[in-house]
């Protein structure tokens, strides 16, 4: 009989107090003896690089009582929501999650259900609406709460204004096999900057951070030993690698970026030279039509050199475990749950699945990118070197 396990789709930007209340009340709910959390890697779905690296972050989740940790390849990973949890989704139940589990400002898993099966009921009216009110003038999130508002109703449509309802309901659409489950959030709020307690949002966190203020209560105390080892990347760098392969490359070869399109890349193109910053630059490409979220994916993808006529293929990389874990993973390879390639090795297994070599070699850029940007040793550093963090 399987080990009853229950998935987490997350970023861990950094493991915060929050996530440890999800971890647990998702151990005690779910019944499960086996915590999987899916994460983002060295960029995340917003477009940013993480204030630690992905392999940092999966000791500090494992550490705080995840029992695996695996990462979502960055061409899922830095996409739009309904690509982050598609990807996110298949890992999971491919690891045998019998629960899929998130944070949600709503709570109610009946309330999003509903929303999402009627989102998937009216998905060509509703793009179709949208469709319209973009031509119109009108920005994307607006456009989107108003055909929902007006095809669904006032309260589905007020359920898409919070960040982790819109998730909830991307991920309860893409699962399958495994049964959603939300928990509320507790605490500040997603863009919430401020602190209650040893409650705060990742996004207050990382304010702190910056302005070198004192976080270890808003941390677990593994997770806040495992950020001190970080090196945080640097914003300049990061902004000179856009600079320099925007300069090398034509307007329309960088529209194939996932996000590009509709002469996004000329824009870019010529707004390269004007800004002295990642932030004056994203400023000066957002319009009604292209929204703040779509240019800073756009950016980080262009970067990447990823482009959408490319196949991409979803597989799992192994970052982190227990005991528990790793015995875990050991019963689902041996099972007949998991299709898709599982790497702990990119040296001695990543040849045997070619049908990932697009997907992975965008992987081993983002790390070697996120190296640079923080200053470290090329190699020491890189994918080919690195390996699983296994807590004893």
């Amino acid at each position: 009989m399987k080990t009853k396990s229950a998935g987490i789709i997350a970023e861990y930007n950094p493991f915060h107090n929050g996530h440890l209340y999800h971890v647990e009340e998702t151990r005690r709910r779910g019944g499960a003896e086996i915590v999987i959390a899916a994460m983002s890697g060295n960029f995340l779905q917003r477009g940013v690089m993480a204030v630690a690296d992905k392999w940092l972050r999966a000791e500090a989740a494992v550490m705080c009582g995840v029992d695996l940790a695996v990462e979502i390849p960055a061409v899922f990973a830095c996409a739009s929501a309904k690509t982050f949890a598609e990807a996110g989704v298949e890992i999971l139940e491919n690891l045998g999650a019998d629960h899929i589990s998130f944070g949600s400002e709503s709570g109610n898993i009946e309330e999003l259900s509903r929303i999402a099966r009627a989102i998937k009921e009216h998905a060509r009216e509703i793009q179709e609406h949208i469709d319209r009110m973009i031509k119109a003038g009108v920005s994307y999130p607006r456009a989107r709460r108003e055909a929902v508002c007006t095809l669904i109703g006032e309260s589905s449509a007020r359920a898409l204004d919070s960040p982790n309802n819109i998730l909830a309901i991307e991920y309860i659409s893409a699962a399958k096999r495994a049964k959603p489950m939300t928990i509320e959030r507790t605490g500040p709020g997603y863009n919430d900057m401020s602190a209650s307690g040893n409650l705060a949002s990742a996004t207050a966190i990382r304010e702190l951070m910056a302005r070198r203020e004192d976080i270890s209560r808003l941390l677990p105390g593994k997770s806040y030993e495992a950020l001190l080892r970080a090196d945080v990347p640097s914003e300049e760098k990061f902004f000179d690698m856009i600079r320099q392969k925007v300069l090398m490359t034509e307007g329309p070869i960088l529209d194939n970026a996932p996000a590009g399109g509709e002469g996004l890349g000329n824009k870019l193109k010529n707004s390269i030279r004007m800004c002295s910053d990642r932030e004056q630059l994203a400023q000066m490409l957002k319009s009604k039509r292209y929204t703040r979220t779509r240019i800073d994916r756009f950016l980080a993808q262009t970067v990447l050199c990823m482009d959408r006529r490319e196949y991409a293929a979803n597989y799992i990389r192994v970052l982190a475990f227990n005991d528990r874990g790793r015995e875990y993973l050991k019963e689902i390879k041996k099972s007949d749950i998991c299709c898709l390639p599982v790497i702990t090795n990119i040296n001695k297994e990543a040849a045997g699945y070619p049908q990932i070599a697009y997907s992975l070699s965008r992987d081993i850029l983002a790390a070697d990118l996120y190296n640079m940007a923080a200053g470290r040793d090329m190699y020491r550093f890189s994918e080919y070197v690195r390996k699983p963090f296994c807590m004893d």
